[in-house]
């Protein structure tokens, strides 16, 4: 089964990887670990939305 990421903030979410991701045209790709100072700050705040709870609910299901 194909599943679409979320998408914070212009953000990829992927917690299987543990990162959000970004990606334009023209740009540098930014990889930004949860782990880090600003990935822990953006985790935060997708974890607070409606989509981040039903993201985590579907990822801790899975495991």
């Amino acid at each position: 089964m194909i599943r679409t990421l979320p998408i914070f903030k212009g953000y990829t979410v992927d917690l299987r990887l543990q990162e959000f991701r970004k990606i334009e045209a023209d740009k540098l790709p930014e990889f930004i670990p949860l782990l880090s100072d600003k990935g822990a700050r953006l985790f935060y705040e997708f974890r607070q939305t409606k989509m981040g709870q039903k993201e985590l609910k579907h990822y801790f299901k899975r495991q």
